[in-house]
């Protein structure tokens, strides 16, 4: 068990992408910091310590918008799937979006699964479907899922890299893993649980009667 922490999330951004600080009584983490950076800042002012890491379930960049300002203030890693971080490089789909974002080009790369050595040991668990390099951070009954799940919905599969068959695997993997009470923080809208995503959302029916998991 790691230490105890709290979980506060706000949406950033035109596309208004969930970034979620995770805070302890003296360390934080920062998960998919989409855009205006100075609010993540002034919060972490308020609480009078900084984070230390940023963790991106993904490289699209209403995800990763604020990296770059963030990385730089605080001087703290940034850790992001290989097979996304091409796309934090090249500034990922905002050209094609119509926005502008300022690209960050030196991340800690994610391959495989990862025991991640941060506060709160979070671990670091491949999840493909709504992206190549997607991944879900897990945290003492939390999962931070990025576009991989939303409440009654999914991430979407029709951009590079998307492909729904890997993304219900993933989703797969999370359901004969943890408890049907696991928290699931989503990449936009609110907070969920894998046991009310499995019973309620049509996306997800083919893996309702899957036998390898045993709630």
């Amino acid at each position: 068990m790691s230490e105890p922490f709290d979980v506060f999330s706000v949406p950033l951004g035109p596309l208004q992408a969930n970034c979620f600080m995770v805070v302890g009584a003296d360390a934080g983490l920062v998960v998919d910091p989409g855009d205006e950076a100075p609010i993540v800042i002034d919060a972490f002012g308020e609480l009078g310590f900084g984070p230390s890491a940023i963790l991106l379930t993904h490289g699209h960049f209403d995800h990763f918008g604020a990296v770059a300002p963030l990385a730089r203030h605080f001087s703290i890693p940034v850790y992001v799937g290989a097979d996304d971080a091409g796309q934090m490089a090249d500034g990922g789909l905002d050209a094609m979006a119509g926005f502008a974002i300022e690209p960050f080009k030196d991340p800690v790369l994610l391959s495989g699964e990862q025991a991640l050595d941060l506060p709160f040991s979070p671990l670091a668990i491949p999840t493909p479907g709504h992206s190549r390099g997607s991944y879900t951070f897990a945290l003492d009954g939390h999962l931070f899922v990025g576009d991989l799940i939303f409440y009654g919905s999914v991430g979407r599969t029709d951009l590079p890299g998307g492909d729904m068959d890997a993304l219900l695997d993933s989703v797969r993997t999370l359901v004969r893993r943890y408890p049907a009470d696991t928290t699931v923080h989503c990449g936009h809208g609110p907070d969920t649980s894998l046991g009310r995503e499995l019973a309620l959302n049509p996306f997800l029916s083919p893996l309702r009667h899957d036998p390898g998991h045993h709630w």
